[in-house]
């Protein structure tokens, strides 16, 4: 009899507690529903009341605390920066709080600081309406001649590469497969300086390190040193013209492998609402050096050209799809390394929450060359297809760590130039 005395009494003790706990939510979903209509009506001073009393109801909620911010922001209030940097310590990757955060150091025209806060929105929410604003405010911005001058990038993690090839992923593959499998730690730093910040002209200078280490390949040690100069001029809000010139020089096991040039002027065509299209050609003067490991590297020296047109296309607003294609073409000393090439690319990034974005992107590369191979008579024809799906989830306006995985698999019809690839990738960013 006790304990079914006792478990009554303990059913009505939780339904109680359940009880209230709907109570809170109900008190909590009425003073947001009635503080929000009081900011459609710019009524901000019961809007600031409505909040303030859901924050008593829950004192820790992301939401009340910025839907108060933008009240007091608008009221002119100076509790506004408190408020609004209690939101963003409760969810710091909120897209909504650091454009909040920049408005309101706009309007105290501390625009360096607002500049940070714009350009955590346009990370964390790109191709939206939060990062348009706020690219409109980095506009308002460079009109008064203060934007933020330099910016710094740092990358940190792992790989496992099963099969190891020499140069970074965003250099042109190589041609020597070590088809060896293993693990490397990778460092990628790239600094930049922004020199001419015009509300039409943009001029800026970067350099980057990339260093990859692995545990047992360490002849395919990589280190690739990277020169950067860029500039843009806008004709029109329609119509922008951009071009850079980088010096790129890559060791391979501590060995001199090879240093290039390269030109690529670019037009870009913003057709509005997140519409635009991208026009380039790109002019790349490789040189490769023999070695020990590579006697015949120097055989693949000459020039490339390519010719490229992508499409940006906004699906509601957190997909964007970037559709494009690319003819290339190499000349070198060897006519056995000439190439035309014909390239297609799509790729989807969707932010699937305000702190996580997801990437997936597709390409087919086929490649046909113009002499016969060194190891066969016939001309060697490859096809590569490669899918690539990698995940970014924001640590802070700052941190961010993403996971990745990429598949490749050329087909030639040469069987030793066959192969398959995949990486596996953690890496640690941080951005100052």
């Amino acid at each position: 009899m006790k304990k079914f005395l006792f478990a009554i009494s303990l059913s009505f003790v939780l339904l109680f507690l359940s009880s209230l706990s709907f109570a809170t939510e109900a008190l909590y979903e009425q003073h947001i529903a009635k503080g929000l209509s009081a900011l459609d009506t710019k009524n901000y001073r019961e809007a600031t009341a409505e909040f303030q009393a859901a924050l008593r109801e829950k004192p820790d909620d992301a939401a009340a605390a910025l839907y108060l911010g933008i009240s007091l922001n608008n009221a002119g209030e100076a509790d506004a920066e408190a408020a609004l940097k209690k939101a963003l310590a409760l969810n710091p990757a909120d897209p909504r709080t650091n454009l909040e955060l920049g408005i309101l150091y706009f309007k105290k025209s501390n625009l360096e600081e607002a500049g940070d806060y714009f350009e955590n929105t346009i990370k964390l929410a790109p191709e939206t309406q939060l990062s348009s604003s706020a690219s409109e405010y980095i506009s308002a911005i460079k009109k008064k001649g203060i934007v933020k001058r330099w910016l710094l990038n740092v990358s940190a993690g792992g790989q496992y590469d099963s099969n190891v090839i020499l140069t970074p992923d965003n250099s042109p593959l190589p041609q020597g497969i070590s088809r060896k499998s293993d693990w490397r730690a990778i460092v990628y730093l790239k600094g930049k300086y922004n020199f001419i910040t015009g509300q039409r002209v943009e001029a800026s200078a970067a350099y980057s390190l990339y260093q990859s280490l692995h545990m047992k390949l360490s002849d395919f040690n990589v280190t690739q040193n990277l020169l950067e100069v860029s500039g843009a001029y806008a004709f029109s809000p329609v119509l922008t013209m951009r071009g850079r010139y980088s010096f790129e020089y890559v060791h391979v096991g501590w060995d001199k492998y090879s240093y290039a040039h390269l030109v690529s002027p670019e037009l870009v065509v913003s057709e509005g609402g997140g519409y635009s299209t991208i026009i380039e050609y790109r002019y790349r003067n490789n040189h490769f050096i023999d070695s020990d490991l590579f006697s015949g590297n120097s055989e693949r020296t000459g020039s490339g050209n390519i010719f490229g047109i992508a499409q940006n296309i906004p699906l509601g607003s957190f997909v964007l799809l970037r559709a494009g294609y690319a003819y290339d073409m190499d000349s070198t000393k060897k006519d056995y390394w000439d190439y035309d090439g014909n390239k297609g690319t799509a790729e989807i990034r969707w932010n699937i929450s305000k702190d996580m974005l997801l990437n997936l992107a597709g390409e087919y590369y086929k490649k046909d060359y113009k002499g016969a191979s060194s190891i066969s008579s016939e001309k060697r024809k490859d096809s590569a297809s490669t899918i690539n799906v990698s995940a970014t989830k924001a640590l802070s306006d700052r941190f961010s760590i993403t996971a990745g995985q990429l598949y490749t698999k050329n087909k030639s019809n040469i069987g030793a130039y066959d192969y398959k690839r995949m990486i596996t990738s953690l890496f640690v960013s941080a951005r100052f």
